[in-house]
């Protein structure tokens, strides 16, 4: 059943990618989201090494290659379509189509990991956020915006925290921007042995 809905979403976004530049969920949804995931960063937090899971057209990615331009940036999106647009509006980064729940980076390999409006999509989300765990460094940080109602499988904030919780990511914070989209921000800790 979760495989048939996660087909059905990579259906749908294939067919959105040409138009998902230009749609009012930017402007309603997603540019908010990302302003507000990047705002609860840490000061001074300078990553080195980024991954985007999720990164649609690559919005986000362009957003953060404005503001570390010596980074380097890897997107990841399941859907064909979006992967490709990806590919052609956000140069210099590096775009794979390939899901959450499989990334194809090295162990302790990244700095920032970024998810906006996507996990809520994920097929098995624990397993994602294991994925995620595995290739942050320690002391990296997963930001996640996401939904708490909807189609898919929101998951409350609290619900959110465990699985990062379970997986060695020690939560930094955990807040509302309205009230059905939530920011938590978690630190992989030392202690975490994959």
């Amino acid at each position: 059943m979760a495989g048939e809905n996660v087909d059905r979403d990579n259906h749908r976004f294939d067919e959105w990618s040409e138009t998902y530049e230009r749609s009012f969920m930017q402007w309603l949804v997603f540019n908010n989201a990302h302003r507000s995931l990047l705002s609860r960063l840490p000061k001074g937090f300078t990553p080195t090494y980024i991954l985007d899971i999720g990164c649609g057209t690559g919005r986000l990615l362009r957003r953060m290659q404005a503001r570390w331009p010596d980074a380097d940036l890897v997107g990841l999106d399941p859907s064909a379509g979006m992967a490709i647009r990806a590919r052609q509006l956000t140069r210099g980064a590096t775009i794979y189509q390939a899901s959450a729940e499989h990334i194809p980076l090295g162990d302790a390999s990244q700095d920032l990991v970024t998810t906006t409006m996507s996990f809520h999509h994920w097929a098995d989300q624990a397993q994602g956020v294991q994925e995620i765990a595995r290739v942050l460094r320690v002391g990296g940080l997963l930001a996640l915006a996401d939904t708490n109602i909807g189609h898919g499988h929101p998951l409350s904030r609290r619900q959110v925290r465990y699985l990062c919780i379970a997986c060695g990511l020690a939560i930094q914070s955990q807040s509302s921007v309205v009230p059905f989209l939530s920011i938590t921000v978690g630190r992989k800790s030392d202690i975490y042995s994959g």
